[in-house]
């Protein structure tokens, strides 16, 4: 009896040592200061230089030539990538003007520039625009296979499924990097996340065989992304380190990083700091909303981040880019009347479970909880695999008082609190 009181008894003090040190590695900080001091100190960005020294150079020739409209393709190629640099929405809309004035120069005959255009539209999330273009490209034939690709792109946004899969199959590569990253997007849009990740995988090695850098650091960056819908954050963080290892200047990851110092460590000091420094370079209402996020979890200065979020998302530019986020917050706020008008643009514009999700909550909101609920059955929502939509769904069942619905659904989003962060986990806690 002494003997099983004695194992008893380290049974029992091994069991607290490996519940404290279980604890102690779930709080681990993963986003270390050293590891990303000298990217917010950075005082150089060679790589928009560049871009700034050839915009110049394309300017200047388009003024001595000004009927040469096929510089203004160049122009509004340096354009795109310096909204992706600089995140001033005026960089963007400038491309899609120059863009414009080529296409109508060429009668719509010239499927490079239709597909740029496109690509352009993409970007603003102006997806029956893009698709548009894309058909009369497909019907002008030149270098098909690039329209397909595309095609493929914009199905998939605007929930055509079928007819993305169909266009997914007629790509003829099956080893090309153009096909692998878009079967890992198919994977991902159906669920299976481990595939998606594998194909990703595949597409990274093929762009390093090849020395591609920038089709690296886009895959670096895409697998980070991926590895922290997983779960695995350390891994998440590690490749957003490679990314900036390579492209200094790199804010996409730096604001990444930023939400790991946010909602996984909780160090809201180091995000907001992050979040300062981007801002000196880069002024996208992105980085806008993170700081609202985080003033709204760390209940300091809301009025002031949600001013700066509303004032630079409601210029007209942006369009209907931020339109899901808006939602979010005039739900959050329970401004439904506004939140219900934005909800029905989005599903004319993308007629998505997504965009059914917004519906479907600003009808339970705005005209009965049973409305709600018959859009999520009739429109099919829960086909989709995104937390932000579940979560949109379990408040529509929450207000209809089917907590036997909510439960499950419940438990399936607190394992995704790092991806929807640590405000909307708030609301799950509640529900």
């Amino acid at each position: 009896m002494k003997t099983i009181n004695y194992l008893l008894k380290i049974t029992s003090s091994t069991l607290i040592i490996f519940l404290l040190f279980s604890c102690q590695q779930e709080k681990k900080q993963v986003v270390q200061n050293q590891d990303i001091q000298q990217y917010l100190e950075l005082t150089e960005d060679v790589s928009l230089e560049k871009l700034q020294i050839n915009l110049k150079f394309w300017e200047d020739k388009l003024s001595a030539n000004p009927t040469q409209f096929t510089y203004n393709v160049e122009i509004a190629a340096i354009e795109n990538q310096l909204f992706s640099k600089t995140g001033k929405i005026e960089h963007l809309k400038k491309a899609e003007m120059l863009l414009n004035n080529a296409v109508e120069r060429t009668g719509y005959k010239q499927s490079g520039y239709l597909r740029a255009l496109a690509r352009n539209y993409i970007s603003q999330h102006q997806f029956k625009k893009s698709l548009d273009l894309l058909k009369v490209a497909e019907a002008n034939g030149d270098k098909k296979q690039e329209t397909i690709k595309m095609l493929f792109d914009v199905h998939l946004e605007l929930g055509n499924n079928k007819i993305a899969e169909q266009y997914l199959s007629n790509i003829e590569n099956k080893r090309s990097f153009d096909y692998l990253i878009r079967i890992a997007k198919w994977q991902d849009h159906e669920g299976n996340l481990d595939a998606t990740i594998a194909y990703m995988e595949e597409a990274l090695q093929g762009a390093k065989e090849k020395g591609y850098e920038g089709l690296i650091t886009w895959c670096e960056t895409n697998l980070a992304d991926y590895y922290g819908h997983h779960g695995d954050i350390e891994k998440s963080y590690q490749f957003y380190l490679k990314t900036l290892k390579n492209d200094p200047a790199n804010v996409y990851a730096l604001k990444k990083i930023a939400w790991i110092s946010f909602s996984h460590d909780k160090n809201i000091n180091q995000a907001k700091e992050i979040i300062t420094k981007i801002k000196q370079r880069y002024a996208g209402a992105d980085i806008d909303l993170l700081a609202y996020q985080i003033a709204l979890y760390d209940q300091k200065d809301i009025n002031q981040n949600y001013n700066n979020y509303w004032t630079e998302v409601s210029k007209s530019s942006y369009g209907q880019m931020y339109n899901k986020y808006n939602f979010d917050i005039l739900e959050a706020n329970k401004e439904y009347n506004k939140a219900y008008e934005l909800a029905l643009v989005e599903v004319q514009n993308r007629p998505t479970a997504q965009s059914y999700s917004l519906l479907a909550l600003a009808v339970a909101h705005k005209e009965n909880p049973a409305k709600g609920l018959e859009i999520i059955k009739e429109k099919n929502v829960l086909k989709s695999y995104e937390p932000e939509v579940l979560l949109r769904v379990a408040k529509v069942y929450a207000l209809n008082k089917e907590q036997a619905l909510v439960k499950p659904l419940k438990k399936e989003l607190l394992e995704a609190e790092f991806e929807l962060g640590p405000v909307k986990t708030i609301e799950i806690e509640k529900l």
